[in-house]
């Protein structure tokens, strides 16, 4: 009953907004200690909403934020109990046609040391192609170091992530660093602030305004094998979004099909 409820308010989230907003790109998270075992395969479902934000495109074929839904599956996979392959699928609509798209994708790999829950690290790459409506250039990579402490009531987690456009003549990394920590509330349920900036190119960062600051209210909850991510929003620059809302659900049943021996 408690997985059908988890699944159940998800897919609502989702097709409440179908008919009414236009589809954004991407997942927003931050990497921790998590990664899949040796021969485990997994499934998350990410929803990012953009309750508020900027409405005027920065160029021509852009998809402005505002009012935007993005759904991106992520599927992973356990080489290693240190090793973890990714593919990210995002999905789309177009509201003036009602046709749903895959807007292409992206695939990670991460390397992962969590066995000393007093400092974990990690570095986990990226490389994907991006359509032109959610970005000037089509092919983008990231490089995302990951560090952070956990234990049965703290998590604190960092990425000092980089990006960078592989076409165009702008091949400059930009510095994207995000920051996790959250408290135990209750058994099972996790709550803190998840912080994500980007401060410009490092040939020469933004100053003030420029750099997007977004702070996130984050409830990290477990039920069995499964996972529920809920995150509230707010950007504090003129660049920044101003309101959003993001859904992450894990351990969705695709990895038992794969693994009928999880537990």
């Amino acid at each position: 009953m408690k997985i059908k409820l988890i699944l159940t308010i998800n897919m609502l989230l989702a097709f409440s907004f179908y008919s009414t907003f236009s589809i954004a790109y991407d997942e927003i998270q931050i990497y921790d200690y998590g990664i899949n075992k040796a021969g485990q395969f997994g499934l998350e479902m990410h929803s990012n909403y953009v309750i508020a934000g900027r409405k005027k495109p920065d160029y021509l074929g852009e998809l402005p934020p505002d009012g935007s839904l993005a759904f991106t599956a992520e599927f992973s996979y356990g080489l290693t109990d240190q090793l973890e392959l990714g593919l990210y699928v995002p999905m789309s609509v177009d509201t003036k046609s009602n046709a749903t798209m895959v807007d292409n994708a992206k695939i990670r790999m991460k390397w992962l040391n969590a066995k000393n829950s007093e400092f974990f690290y990690g570095l986990n790459g990226e490389i994907g192609v991006v359509p032109k409506r959610y970005s000037n250039q089509p092919i983008g990579m990231e490089i995302r170091p990951i560090l952070g402490h956990y234990d049965e009531n703290w998590l604190i987690a960092f990425n000092p992530t980089i990006e960078m456009d592989l076409t165009g003549n702008d091949q400059v990394p930009v510095f994207s660093p995000a920051l996790k920590v959250t408290h135990q509330f209750i058994d099972n349920i996790n709550v803190g602030f998840e912080h994500y900036a980007d401060v410009g190119q490092f040939s020469q960062f933004a100053t003030g305004n420029q750099q997007n600051h977004t702070t996130y209210l984050v409830s990290d909850i477990s039920i069995d094998n499964y996972r529920v991510h809920i995150g509230v929003g707010h950007g504090w620059t003129e660049v920044s979004d101003s309101w959003m809302l993001k859904i992450i659900l894990g351990g969705i049943p695709i990895g038992e099909l794969f693994n009928p021996n999880r537990r």
